[in-house]
């Protein structure tokens, strides 16, 4: 951890002694970052400033090319651009081919895609100015923007096919134009698919909730109620509840049935006061001379309520 300013800090003369030149040889770099890492932090705040200008002038050859097309607020930055430019072995073809072979991943996201062709961006870059001298301007400036125009293409064509299309018709003349462009429309997708799914899955209740049923609704047959589609719904039921054969309602057998019961009381009443009635017996009128006896033609079960035995 770095130190504050006190009495005890390290005298900065003691500090630059960590560092040694550097000349972008891979073989070198991890020495040379070791030293700077431990310099700064013995290095207090306001001489970590003076440090990273030092460790600046202290590079040599391709490094010091590299590191002249960008500024370093920091260590931290710097030590970063080091490692990816001289920790690895790739020669200007290799990363040429990395760069043309980047696609956008199913579960990458816009700005994920965007640092990684940045940063094949950023070392070809630093191949082409370590590889042309700094007299042939022309040269590089010319390779530097084929090099930007390559990384815009690969990284439109590279994007899912949506949004590649959507950032292809906003044609983009630079690489930081198409990546707003793509992360602005990154946006906008992911808030619609969200409002989908909630949507999805809330319950709609003015589908799923039936109205309340009106006893006016009533059907005369078997007295379930209609819903607000003007049908007889079937009632659900358990699959064990038994249901009368008689009156075709649930809950009860046709042996317990009350309306099988009453049916049977009220007609059968019926039926025996018919019975008791018994029709006159056919009178002989062959012998119309012959008087007919009307009390014969009834049976009275009471002498009481036979009005001819009063």
């Amino acid at each position: 951890m770095p130190k504050d300013e006190s009495n005890s800090e390290v005298d900065l003369n003691i500090l630059i002694k960590f560092i040694d030149k550097f000349d972008g040889n891979r073989e070198q770099l991890n020495p040379f970052l070791s030293n700077c890492r431990n310099a700064i932090n013995l290095a207090s705040t306001s001489q970590q400033n003076i440090l990273l200008k030092y460790i600046l002038s202290q590079l040599r050859g391709h490094a010091e090319i590299a590191c002249t097309i960008k500024e370093f607020e920091n260590w931290p930055q710097l030590e970063e651009f080091l490692k990816s430019q001289f920790g690895n072995t790739k020669h200007y073809a290799a990363l040429l081919s990395d760069m043309q072979e980047c696609r956008q991943l199913n579960n990458e996201t816009v700005h994920q895609f965007a640092l990684r062709i940045e940063s094949c961006l950023s070392k070809l870059l630093s191949e082409i100015n370590i590889s042309i001298p700094t007299s042939k301007k022309g040269e590089l400036t010319g390779r530097v923007a084929a090099m930007q125009d390559l990384a815009l293409h690969t990284f439109v064509t590279g994007l899912n096919p949506r949004l590649s299309t959507v950032v292809r018709c906003r044609d983009p003349k630079h690489l930081n134009d198409a990546i707003n462009f793509a992360s602005s429309e990154e946006k906008i997708s992911q808030a619609s698919q969200r409002r989908n799914t909630s949507f999805n899955q809330s319950p709609n209740q003015n589908l799923n909730r039936s109205r309340p049923f009106h006893p006016l609704n009533r059907n005369p047959q078997n007295g379930t109620n209609r819903n607000h589609n003007g049908d007889y719904p079937t009632p659900a039921r358990p699959n064990d509840t038994p249901v009368c054969r008689y009156c075709k309602f649930p809950g009860h057998t046709i042996e317990v049935c009350r309306k099988r019961e009453y049916n049977n009381k009220r007609f059968g009443n019926a039926q025996n006061k018919s019975n008791n009635y018994r029709p006159m017996p056919s009178t002989n009128f062959q012998n119309r001379n012959q008087p007919v006896h009307l009390i014969d033609s009834f049976e009275a079960n009471d002498s009481n309520d036979n009005p001819l035995n009063e």
